[in-house]
């Protein structure tokens, strides 16, 4: 994502972007996810997915012990303001996974994708710059995320790109309020219809089981792509070119679960 758009991107969340999103009524998490089949899933019990892609320097993506839960996994994604991210992606830092292949998201497909994090107890915030923390990637396409889950000082950010300005942010929103999750699991899903047009398009974000976020006919999803991805980990594009509060970031993950309509 260029230095630029995530400039915008701070913009627009700032704005709340309020014209984009349409807090419509909603089925209950439950619903959507008893109409949904599984396509792919994954516990960490096994280490990482040997077919998942890695964009991460050696050591930064890990499978740990479950700090809360005993017996569990997760995978650690960590970056450090003193490693050389030169060689990794576009050269700047981060650590992430790519899932597999059947996660793909076609447009006029309907997903549910579900997975949790964990932010330590002394967990650092950074004031001064934003980092991404989950995403669906556009694929082949350049530009930002179609969707983006993000960290800025103590609060999340939910944001979109798509259409034919996917430059731009066409939803997103604000949420309260990280610094009281440190120390516990955090259960997230999103239910993700993309289309380009924003004709059919839905993004609804639930955190704990609560509808925290919605966008309806707001392009989530650039023209004519077809081969959107997932992404868990973290990518923080600015970090040796302005000011930052924090020379290092960990975040834990708990399992994945994809599903399709």
């Amino acid at each position: 994502m260029a230095l630029a758009g995530f400039a915008c991107l701070v913009a627009a969340i700032a704005g709340s972007v309020a014209q984009a999103q349409t807090m419509a009524p909603s089925p209950s998490l439950q619903a959507i996810s008893a109409s949904m089949r599984t396509i792919y899933e994954w516990d960490w019990q096994r280490g990482v997915d040997p077919r998942m892609g890695v964009q991460a320097n050696p050591g930064d993506i890990s499978v740990i012990d479950d700090p809360v839960r005993h017996g569990h996994k997760v995978m650690r994604a960590t970056i450090d303001r003193g490693e050389n991210f030169s060689h990794i992606a576009n050269g700047v830092a981060r650590a992430e996974v790519l899932f597999p292949a059947p996660v793909r998201f076609a447009q006029g497909g309907d997903y549910l994708i579900e997975w949790s994090t964990y932010l330590a107890p002394n967990f650092a915030f950074d004031s001064k710059q934003l980092m991404i923390i989950t995403q669906i990637h556009q694929g082949s396409r350049k530009g930002g995320p179609a969707v983006a889950l993000t960290l800025l000082g103590t609060r999340y950010a939910i944001s979109e790109h798509g259409g034919a300005e996917h430059k731009n942010v066409s939803a997103a929103q604000w949420l309260c309020c990280a610094d009281t999750d440190r120390g516990k699991w955090v259960r997230w899903a999103l239910h993700y219809v993309p289309d380009e047009t924003g004709k059919h398009a839905v993004a609804e974000l639930y955190k704990n089981d609560a509808l925290v976020f919605t966008a309806t006919h707001a392009a989530n999803a650039y023209p004519d792509a077809q081969d959107a991805y997932f992404k868990l980990g973290l990518y923080k594009p600015d970090w040796y070119l302005q000011p930052t509060d924090v020379s290092s970031s960990t975040v834990l993950y708990g399992a994945v679960r994809i599903s399709q309509r």
